[in-house]
């Protein structure tokens, strides 16, 4: 896997705008959100939390890391909410006392099989805030 970032969140954030960084896929993506960075590839030593992609075959993973945002944020209520992950994520960094802005992201893309990456990464870094696994591929 070929593997872009890591970014910080805030790193992301301040440079999106930019031209010349890197922009996230619109489809075929898997990231990871962890609370160190690593060179190269991601390993058990960069802290994993939280890896995902996008639901289905659609064009929404960049979609979906804006939810992850938002809703890691707090940007959601009771009964409102785009992101599990998020919210997990916002729960665990009030608990730890860390800035969201400071955790970790990077991701894969132009996958084969996003469901299959995403679990490969998934049991080769076992992200302890996923609460459950990813969806198996039904092709692969």
């Amino acid at each position: 896997m070929n593997w872009i970032g890591p970014y910080t969140i805030d790193n992301l954030l301040d440079n999106f705008l930019k031209p010349s960084h890197t922009k996230l896929p619109e489809a075929n993506g898997v990231y990871l959100i962890s609370q160190r960075p690593w060179s190269e590839e991601p390993t058990i030593k960069c802290i994993p939390l939280y890896v995902g992609s996008n639901t289905g075959k659609s064009k929404r993973f960049r979609t979906r890391i804006g939810d992850l945002i938002a809703d890691m944020f707090g940007f959601f209520g009771s009964e409102t909410g785009h992101h599990s992950g998020g919210q997990t994520l916002n729960k665990y960094c009030k608990e730890n006392n860390l800035n969201p802005k400071k955790l970790y992201i990077g991701w894969v893309e132009r996958c084969r099989c996003v469901r299959c990456a995403e679990n490969e990464i998934f049991d080769n870094l076992e992200p302890f805030l996923n609460k459950n696994r990813p969806s198996r591929c039904k092709e692969h």
